[in-house]
């Protein structure tokens, strides 16, 4: 929210770094490095590519370290994007279609335009990535729109990735969202047009992993400082950089500044019960409907 602040009101882009093209051999790659190749191969996998293939055409690439070393890592990957390939395409049993999107929200405000590779009634979208936070919200968001366009299909949303917790025995983690009337849709989409008028108007305290985990506790009963001690884990630097250290808080909230907004109260029209500061009444708004929506969870 506050990157679409900077860029969406004030028009103000933030300096990003280049990455520098390697002209050696690699010795070793970091973790986006590895989530480029897993990316690549489970991309090589959803369209049936056959995985000692996959294996053996990201080998040719030369991104991995050479020898016995980048031949064990390359194995590890492509062990790790066969699950999410096999749960993927057992969920996609139809062919993909577009779907038209024409909603209309109340006050003028229309929602229109399109929702791609929809499955029957199914979205099933998939990642690499942890399952986490931001995948949640862009299958949700998907699902709203589909659910208040059209009430007559009973709409879901399969989020599939790999498990939150690196310690894991699971091969996949997944998210199933849904049915939800469109009646319930069209008023979720109003509070979160509402959420984005808001983060147009001023930066939004909503950091999205940390709200996430925030509204995640308190939904299980947590205290309000028992969740900010949790979302400041998501946050606060640690052993890799937090959502303190994104460029856009930074501008905004200064260097390695505190949770924003969770002593501050919450604004005519953000209150949510229970809730006394800001932070937590927008992470309860933002991510409320969407727990309620996820089976097998709450």
């Amino acid at each position: 929210p506050v990157k679409g602040f900077l860029r969406g009101r004030l028009d103000l882009a933030l300096p990003a770094e280049e990455e520098l093209v390697a002209d050696g051999l690699p010795v070793e790659i970091d973790q986006l490095a590895q989530w480029g190749v897993g990316d690549r191969v489970l991309t090589d996998l959803l369209a049936g590519v056959d995985p000692g293939r996959a294996r053996e055409q990201e080998w040719r690439r030369g991104v991995l370290p050479p020898g016995r070393l980048g031949w064990r890592m390359l194995g590890d990957l492509v062990a790790k994007a066969v699950p999410l390939a096999r749960e993927t395409l057992a969920l996609r049993t139809r062919e993909a279609t577009a779907v038209d999107v024409d909603v209309d929200l109340g006050d003028g405000r229309w929602l229109r335009g399109t929702v791609p590779e929809v499955y029957g009634d199914r979205l099933v979208r998939v990642s690499y990535s942890r399952l986490g936070a931001t995948h949640r919200l862009q299958s949700w968001l998907l699902l709203l729109a589909l659910s208040a366009a059209d009430p007559d299909h009973n709409w879901t949303a399969h989020t599939i990735g790999r498990p939150t917790n690196s310690r894991s025995h699971d091969a996949y983690a997944t998210s199933l969202l849904g049915p939800i009337g469109d009646y319930a849709a069209r008023d979720t989409l109003r509070t979160l047009v509402d959420l984005r008028d808001r983060g147009l108007a001023g930066p939004l305290p909503l950091p999205i992993k940390a709200s996430f985990t925030y509204a995640q506790w308190r939904r299980t009963d947590a205290t309000v400082a028992e969740a900010r001690r949790r979302a400041g884990f998501d946050w606060d630097d640690g052993r890799f950089p937090g959502e303190c250290s994104d460029p856009a808080h930074v501008r905004v909230w200064g260097p390695r500044a505190a949770l924003p907004a969770s002593d501050a109260p919450p604004l005519p029209g953000e209150g949510m019960p229970g809730e006394t500061s800001r932070f937590g009444a927008l992470a309860l708004r933002l991510w409320g409907p969407l727990f309620d929506a996820e089976q097998g969870r709450w």
